[in-house]
């Protein structure tokens, strides 16, 4: 039996429990289909390069929330009482950690590029700080603020990239000389695709960074 099938078993099972009555199988299906990305049941079938047998190995899963919505409004003949697309969601990541089929982390999202910003880009800053040690030790400043101003998302099927541009600001340590409180950043985060559309292994984070020095000339100016 196929994971998509088990996935959609599963989904038509928890309703039965929940509501009474079933989805369509079919129904099940295209809801599954749509969670790993995909346009169809049977467009998910069709893929081989990157199986969904190959969840085992992935370490982040992104579940296609958008399309989740998108499939489920324009199916005709779902069975009343049929829970949120967040719930199904849910229930079909749980069925996939308790069977084994992936044990990393979820991220459920509808704006990839803000949680990237708001919570991943967070969760990486000591990294990014290492990743800049140089340019933080060229300035008199301690710092404890990072922001982000754009996520720019490019996927070539393969892989996802992200781009993050901004900043890490600090204070000025009174007793030295200014050298500067602001370092300008770019970080790259790439998402090798494993299995599905959406699960991916490890992000590479790779950061390069110089002391932004252009308010403190015009300042000057």
């Amino acid at each position: 039996m196929s994971i998509q099938k088990e996935c959609a078993d599963h989904l038509r099972q928890n309703h039965r429990i929940q509501a009474g009555g079933k989805p369509g199988a079919g129904h099940a299906h295209e809801i599954v289909a749509a969670y790993f990305g995909y346009g169809s049941g049977a467009a998910l079938r069709a893929e081989t390069k990157h199986p969904l047998t190959d969840l085992e190995q992935a370490e982040i899963l992104i579940p296609d929330l958008g399309r989740m919505d998108q499939r489920v409004q324009a199916l005709q003949g779902l069975p009343a009482g049929l829970t949120s697309v967040d719930d199904l969601a849910s229930q079909i990541s749980e069925f996939l950690k308790t069977s084994g089929y992936f044990s990393g982390k979820v991220w459920y999202t509808r704006d990839l590029a803000e949680y990237i910003s708001e919570t991943f880009i967070q969760e990486q800053s000591m990294q990014i700080e290492d990743d800049m040690s140089g340019a933080i030790a060229s300035t008199n400043a301690y710092f404890d603020e990072l922001y982000v101003e754009e996520v720019d998302l490019q996927d070539t099927g393969d892989l996802l990239v992200a781009q993050v541009s901004g900043s890490l600001n600090g204070e000025n340590d009174p007793d030295r000389a200014f050298h500067g409180d602001s370092i300008a950043f770019t970080t790259v985060v790439t998402f090798r695709r494993l299995a599905g559309r959406v699960a991916y292994e490890a992000p590479e984070v790779e950061t390069s960074g110089a002391v932004d020095d252009s308010a403190y000339y015009e300042e000057d100016a």
